[in-house]
């Protein structure tokens, strides 16, 4: 077992770990880096942002694609800002990072979570995270008809 999972385990945990968050879009000037913390945080030499975040798990629903919702606070730090620039038919990625605090470089797990919808309020912003809108997609972008390639017809 990893000293991660180890520490973890037990009852008191005198180093304690923190979640990174990355969230990526093609119209962002750069990926917001946020940190679970009230303080600045550097990973592999990345400075994280101190915003806190949480997650609402997913209800089990039958007939529908399980949802997470991700909510962070709104205040002062811009969020809103890179989030209005999201251009339509552009998957937007969050990449959650968790990381021990006495080994900030090491990244012990790490997770892809696609965010299809956002929603900003003056004091948070929301996302839903979840895969439905990915696999409801085309399996081809380009359809073949004598319109898009002649060539091959």
């Amino acid at each position: 077992m990893t000293d991660f999972r180890t520490r973890n385990q037990r009852i008191t945990n005198d180093v304690g770990h923190i979640e990174l968050l990355e969230v990526a879009n093609p119209s962002f000037s750069e990926p917001m880096r946020i940190c679970n913390d009230v303080q600045d945080f550097v990973s592999q030499g990345i400075s994280y942002i101190g915003l806190p975040f949480g997650f609402t798990l997913p209800d089990d629903t039958t007939g529908q694609a399980p949802r997470m919702r991700l909510t962070m606070d709104n205040v002062g730090r811009g969020v809103s800002d890179e989030l209005e620039r999201r251009q339509p038919g552009t998957t937007t990625m969050a990449k959650l990072i968790v990381v021990a605090r006495d080994m900030p470089d090491v990244h012990e797990h790490v997770y892809w979570l696609p965010m299809t919808s956002v929603s900003i309020s003056g004091a948070s912003a929301q996302a839903t995270c979840s895969v439905d809108e990915l696999m409801r997609r085309a399996a081809c972008l380009q359809i073949a008809n004598p319109h898009t390639l002649p060539g091959i017809f």
